[in-house]
């Protein structure tokens, strides 16, 4: 079980991929509390959604890449199994994440 804040179709903004359709699923939580978060709402507001929900949703849009984001998504354990099903399914899978798990801090917050 996931606790997604948002899935939407949009064009993506960064990396090679920039200027590419790609369905957002914006996951609910992070810890990290960054002074410049550019959505702060997602450390709380969310709705419990199965893998096999945000699999249909996903695939409802008819895009070829999903970036999965948050707050920060590595925080739910759930998130591995839907990356690898998306993948399974031909999808480009993209993770946006804070990429510093290991110390759970923000130096310049």
């Amino acid at each position: 079980m996931l606790t997604v804040n948002e899935i939407f179709h949009s064009i993506q903004g960064e990396s090679t991929f920039a200027g590419e359709p790609c369905v957002f699923v914006r996951l609910t939580a992070c810890d990290l509390r960054c002074r410049w978060c550019d959505t702060p709402y997602a450390f709380h507001e969310g709705r419990k959604m199965s893998i096999d929900e945000v699999v249909a949703r996903v695939d409802a849009y008819g895009c070829p890449m999903v970036e999965i984001t948050g707050g920060e998504p590595l925080l739910q354990p759930d998130v591995h199994p839907l990356m690898r099903r998306l993948l399974a399914s031909g999808k480009t899978v993209l993770i946006e994440t804070a990429a510093i798990a290991a110390s759970r801090t923000c130096p310049t917050a």
